[in-house]
């Protein structure tokens, strides 16, 4: 790991907020590319992609404490703390999709082939943005012994335990958001219906990403229901998976129609 990524006299510049930083711009000048194939406004997709980000970091921190909400409440002074972290994934994927539909109204684009064209770039974005939890040591996984096990050192600003052998869960992440891409980038272009490639992405990362929470082992900074056997990711997972395969048979039905 390595959370500081430089200084410049008093001022640091953190690992984890670069590597997001880099994740979107990757996904966006791709996005940009693409949208001109798609005969999408190329610049006003982008601003879509902005507003996505912006209503996506304030998502994030929202469920990220009302997950953890009477700690909150018991001390204020977490907050700033909660200032300085990504938050929940799944909270930034909601909030920032309301964001994204709402900016898309607004600016009267066509909204399921916007969804579609950016759908294969935001997986790329979120899979990019896993390096930022290698980078701080946090979202770590399960204890592994296995090829390609990761071994985190002691710091005071790394949540993986310190000197064990763990599962590599957050390269995994990053390897599932491009293989995510490649494979909506070619349903993209050779789609049936409109809508097809968002709902895609929102069953394969829904199916995806709750396989994945099973190789985590951060535990202890989750929130587990059902006896501990599930997180709120996996269940807002199961929610996704549901809610796209009723859309995809609607959309699929009407196109047939």
């Amino acid at each position: 790991m390595h959370p500081i990524l430089f200084t410049i006299g008093p001022l640091q510049i953190p690992s984890y907020g670069a590597a997001l930083v880099l994740a979107f711009i990757t996904a966006t000048w791709l996005l940009k590319r693409e949208a001109k194939s798609q005969s999408l406004n190329p610049e006003a997709t982008v601003d879509v992609a902005v507003m996505g980000l912006l209503f996506g970091l304030v998502g994030a921190k929202l469920l990220l404490i009302l997950i953890d909400l009477p700690e909150y409440l018991e001390d204020p002074g977490k907050l700033m703390t909660t200032l300085r972290s990504a938050g929940v994934i799944y909270g930034g994927l909601i909030a920032g999709a309301a964001g994204i539909a709402w900016y898309i109204r607004r600016r009267k684009l066509p909204l399921w082939n916007t969804l579609d064209t950016m759908a294969p770039f935001a997986a790329l974005g979120v899979g990019l943005g896993r390096i930022s939890c290698l980078m701080s040591g946090c979202c770590y996984g399960m204890p592994y012994e296995g090829p390609l096990a990761l071994i985190f050192p002691d710091h005071p600003d790394c949540s993986a335990p310190a000197g064990e052998s763990l599962f590599p869960v957050q390269p995994l992440g990053t390897l599932n958001g491009i293989v995510l891409c490649m494979i909506l980038v070619w349903i993209l272009r050779r789609k049936k219906f409109e809508g097809q490639v968002i709902l895609a992405y929102m069953f394969l990362y829904s199916l995806t990403r709750g396989l994945l929470e099973f190789l985590r082992g951060d535990d202890d900074e989750r929130q587990l229901w059902l006896g501990d056997t599930v997180s709120t990711s996996q269940l807002i997972a199961i929610a996704g998976i549901l809610i796209s395969v009723f859309w995809y048979w609607k959309r699929m039905k009407e196109k047939v129609k």
